[in-house]
């Protein structure tokens, strides 16, 4: 077991001093990518990932949970393009998946929601070399077209929508932190470690991260660059916010040291405005949200009342989700935690032959 740096820490190799990859020392790389029903979006992400630098994209991982939609003849238009089933459906198992059937020694993740820059897989791979972490990934740059979503990025990436959270952040040095936006990993490091836990859709990156302390760690770098397209209106993101809450709150059900200070800011508010002192908790809290909605309007006067409107939808959801995972459990739960039954079996190692063919799409 390797010593892991906290986060914060500055790697010393991040001054740009990476490894140079020759194209026969390069490890074979396999992107998972999963969907259900993401048709309108599945094109611009699989462009994106069809457009890479990286010399050993072995292949793209279309892990589908059932879609009704032309997500996967959308998805065959393109190249490399291998189509299996997930049939659990959330995220964790098609994670879960992807790592059984992965061909690539190193496994890329990408969100259908999400476009990455040319080089993206090039530099998850000199990341992983040059820092030693068990999981690397750059921050989540969003990206916003109309009013509605201007507003809402504006509410996500503003400090007092997002918090401080390091993958929110785009400025700063390579460094290690809890955790990052998607993430690249070994294959068989993950696998170790159990895989990801099916229970935690929402927030399986999270859950998986804080177990890679004791594997290397967890490395933001800069330079893996990727746009997230954001939710296009108030009720998606209120149903996002509230999956995350609850998905939170069972991390820390298991993992109480995972508990940072700053996630009790929301739920705490939600506990002041059901107090006797609400009146003067709403003030406060009506004030700080004009005062930060008044800054937005002096750049984007059209994205201000929708940021306005976002921030108490985000903290409502997200703290109501939180406050509920944590007094119930993940539903029908009760502290059992079937991701680890489910995990994907350590069969191989790096580089060994893929798996045996049964779970892939038949048609």
């Amino acid at each position: 077991m390797r010593d892991t740096p906290a986060a914060g820490d500055e790697h010393p190799a991040a001054d740009g001093a990476a490894p140079t990859l020759g194209r026969s020392s390069l490890p074979g790389v396999t992107v998972a990518l999963p969907v259900l029903d993401e048709e309108e979006q599945v094109g611009r992400c699989l462009t994106a990932i069809d457009a890479q630098d990286y010399g050993r994209l072995l292949e793209v991982l279309v892990v589908d949970g059932g879609s009704s939609d032309r997500t996967r003849e959308l998805a065959r238009r393109h190249r490399r393009i291998r189509v299996v089933d997930n049939p659990r459906r959330s995220r964790p198992a098609a994670m879960n998946v992807a790592l059984r059937e992965a061909r690539g020694e190193i496994v890329v993740r990408v969100d259908a929601r999400t476009v990455v820059a040319p080089d993206y897989v090039t530099c998850c791979v000199r990341a992983l070399q040059s820092s030693g972490a068990a999981i690397v990934g750059g921050p989540m740059r969003l990206d916003a077209s109309t009013s509605v979503e201007r507003g809402i990025r504006a509410a996500m990436t503003s400090r007092i929508g997002g918090g401080p959270a390091e993958f929110r952040r785009e400025e700063g040095a390579p460094r290690f932190v809890d955790t990052v936006y998607l993430g690249a990993f070994h294959r068989d490091v993950v696998t170790g470690l159990g895989g990801y836990d099916e229970v935690f859709g929402g927030n399986e990156d999270a859950e998986l991260a804080f177990r890679a302390r004791r594997a290397g760690g967890v490395y933001l770098d800069p330079a893996i660059r990727s746009s997230y397209a954001v939710r296009d209106g108030l009720s998606a993101l209120g149903s996002q916010y509230y999956r995350y809450g609850r998905a939170r709150a069972g991390t820390i059900r298991k993992h109480p040291a995972s508990l940072a200070p700053r996630q009790l800011a929301v739920p705490l508010l939600l506990l002041g405005v059901a107090s006797p002192w609400r009146r003067r908790v709403l003030f406060v809290y009506a004030t700080g949200v004009t005062a930060r909605a008044l800054l937005e309007a002096r750049r984007d006067p059209l994205a201000a009342p929708v940021m306005a409107a976002a921030l108490p939808v985000m903290h409502g959801a997200w703290g109501a989700g939180f406050l509920l995972g944590l007094g119930r459990g993940l539903r029908g739960r009760k502290g059992r935690w079937p991701g680890h039954s489910t995990r994907p079996k350590a069969s191989r190692g790096r580089g060994g032959e893929p798996p045996s063919q049964t779970s892939r799409d038949p048609r």
